[in-house]
């Protein structure tokens, strides 16, 4: 009678490590491919490096940076979605993949970032600033919004980016100001026109923008958040200065897998990638280089995709932007 009882229990144990799939089990076995969709040298190609290397160290196996560039980080997304889910095809991606293009802001879009994507945590955010050039009169952003009021048609602002396009354009409709939009290709040359002159106004983020702030050469007049930024702690924000905030159009990263992989796998992971970003020395390399470590459970990863989501839906309707 014992015999069957130990049997029974012994069978039972069994089933519970079979539910476990084998690969899981034994993960990772072999290198880690780490889809990154910008080119190499931009800021999500740093910020992959500097995870990968304490992460490789956690995991007992080599993490690959693949750099996939192209259609607003569109390409790069679908690799990974498209990519068996078996953990070794990960993405270290961003709001441009997830939440924008797929919101409207890019035509070609063929993969769905909420049923083709598993979230394995959040991983950092940039945030962004109202900038003007030093020879403009405002001091903060209920005086440039009546600056520009009081002159329409004087005023023009840059952007450079995918945040930049949106942040600037929601404040230009919001405030109903006769102001030009004139759109950069990338971030530093319309920094560079805003410093000389060329261009008066600019929503940039705060990476490309803070040491021409510090060394003075432009202005911030106010950020567009809920809260003020670390790295400027001086500068109020939109609500401080008694303005409704924007919906948040930040920039941010996330690592993400397959859908399909595994939970062990990912559960794995999660834990991996949230003890690497809680790290001090981590910490503080990511705020070198102006970046907000948000690590995060995968629920809460999967959620604010969803969220970003519905507010890049509508942030592209309600501009009637486009970035092809």
């Amino acid at each position: 009678m014992n015999f069957v009882r130990w049997l029974a229990g012994f069978a039972a144990a069994a089933s519970l490590v079979a539910a476990v799939p084998v690969a899981a089990q034994s993960y990772p076995n072999k290198p880690i491919r780490l889809i990154v969709p910008f080119a190499p040298g931009s800021g999500s190609d740093i910020l992959a490096r500097i995870l990968s290397e304490p992460l490789s160290q956690a995991l007992g196996q080599p993490i690959v940076i693949d750099n996939k560039p192209g259609n607003n980080t569109t390409v790069g997304t679908e690799i990974v979605a498209t990519a068996a889910p078996d953990g070794y095809t990960l993405g270290l991606l961003t709001n441009s993949g997830l939440a924008a293009s797929p919101g409207g802001l890019t035509s070609g879009v063929r993969y769905d970032p909420v049923k083709d994507l598993s979230y394995v945590t959040l991983v950092a955010s940039v945030n962004y600033v109202w900038l003007v050039n030093n020879d403009v009169k405002a001091k903060t952003a209920p005086e440039l919004i009546e600056l520009i009021r009081t002159n329409p048609g004087k005023y023009n602002y840059a952007s450079g980016n995918t945040g930049g396009i949106a942040y600037g354009g929601y404040i230009k409709n919001a405030y109903k100001l006769d102001v030009t939009h004139v759109p950069y290709k990338s971030t530093p040359p319309a920094l560079a026109d805003l410093i000389s002159g060329h261009v008066q106004i600019m929503v940039a983020d705060v990476p490309a923008s803070l040491s021409m702030i510090r060394a003075g050469k432009i202005r911030p007049v106010g950020v567009p958040s809920a809260k003020r930024y670390e790295l400027l702690p001086d500068v109020p924000t939109f609500a401080e200065s008694g303005l409704p905030t924007p919906p948040n159009m930040d920039g941010w990263w996330a690592l993400v897998a397959p859908a399909g992989t595994p939970n062990e796998i990912l559960d794995r992971l999660n834990k991996e990638v949230v003890k690497v970003l809680e790290t001090e020395a981590i910490k503080t390399k990511l705020l070198q280089s102006s970046l907000v470590p948000t690590p995060s459970t995968r629920e809460q990863a999967a959620q604010y995709q969803k969220d970003q989501l519905q507010v890049w839906t509508k942030m592209v309707k309600d501009l009637d932007i486009k970035v092809d």
